[in-house]
């Protein structure tokens, strides 16, 4: 691997090349084949001079292949559904929900340990930002969907806990946090909740208010794609807000359960070139691809500064609002 550093010259010139991954499960049967998948995308991310590589929600799950008898499980699942074009409902199944809960709790330490140490080398051995997609992280007795920023020294800068979690997540016992984060890089702040979180608008207005002028949302959308539907998480979050939106999607089928979804880079509608609020976006919503873009944080601040009605706010309304509530 040959290291790239080139943060002193983004910082000056304000221009930041972002690499957002989509890509498709697949199930390892060594780490080997693994380390490989992560690499094939920091490598490419690398040759186009990247600032920042984001990795999607649910980053590990190709590993679930070492653990003896799951890729005959795993076969056995993604053929039941294949028919109807619909994910196992595992909710039906007896004591599914206590066994998943076990399995990933069981599995959570030697994963997390294991991602983080690929993407720690990756991260140093290139020389650049890699945000490492979201593993489950086993704290306290507790289970949480979380992900972690690297910077180009390898050192891990941040780990951010998902905040609203999903029914098929709170049926196999992950929690949620209830605090935000933004870090300061040297071509700007970034902050990186998960997936449902940009379901709601007040986690980027939170964010912005910490300063974030960059939000990563890693995803992993176990459903059919609809463009409509994709809509509802980051696209309106960066409109109302006012930041960059970088997504990276997992895809594929595993245990069942499929997921779709596009990477993109997203920016204020007037700031894109059909002013349409995209900047780049995969072509497709299953595969593999890597969606590369350079983003102008000046550029951005001028487009929030000239904004005829962001952040605008009636607060004589909302203490009325705030002082009836419990009346």
């Amino acid at each position: 691997m040959s290291k790239v550093r080139y943060f002193s010259d983004a910082k000056q010139n304000n221009n930041i090349l972002i690499s957002c991954v989509q890509r498709r499960i697949k199930v390892v049967k060594n780490i080997e084949q693994y380390i490989n998948i992560l690499y094939y995308f920091v490598k490419q991310a690398a040759e186009r001079k990247s600032h920042l590589v984001v990795f999607p929600e649910y980053n590990f799950f190709d590993v679930l292949g070492l653990i003896p008898g799951f890729s005959a499980l795993n076969s056995y699942l993604n053929k039941k559904p294949q028919g109807t074009n619909k994910a196992v409902d595992h909710s039906n199944e007896n004591n599914m929900d206590k066994i998943l809960m076990a399995f990933f709790y069981g599995t959570a330490e030697p994963i997390e340990r294991c991602l983080k140490r690929i993407i720690s080398i990756l991260a140093s051995g290139f020389g650049l930002y890699i945000y490492s997609g979201s593993y489950l992280l086993a704290e306290n007795g507790k289970l949480y969907n979380a992900g972690s920023l690297y910077g180009p020294d390898g050192v891990c800068i941040g780990t951010q806990r998902k905040v609203h979690t999903t029914d098929f997540e709170k049926l196999i016992g992950i929690e949620r946090d209830n605090v935000f984060q933004a870090h300061a890089l040297p071509f700007g702040k970034v902050a990186f909740p998960i997936c449902m979180d940009a379901t709601y608008f007040e986690t980027f207005h939170i964010i912005r208010k910490m300063g974030a002028d960059m939000v990563i949302l890693p995803i992993a959308n176990m459903e059919e794609y609809d463009q409509w539907k994709a809509l509802r998480g980051i696209w309106p979050r960066v409109q109302e807000t006012y930041v960059y939106g970088l997504k990276a999607s997992l895809t594929g089928w595993i245990a069942g359960m499929h997921f779709t979804g596009k990477a993109g880079i997203f920016a204020p509608i007037m700031m894109t070139p059909k002013k349409d609020g995209v900047i780049a976006i995969s072509q497709y919503y299953e595969g593999d691809e890597l969606v590369t873009s350079s983003l102008n944080i000046e550029k951005l601040s001028a487009a929030r500064n000239e904004a005829q009605y962001f952040g605008d706010t009636n607060r004589c309304f909302e203490k009325t609002i705030y002082a009836n509530r419990d009346k």
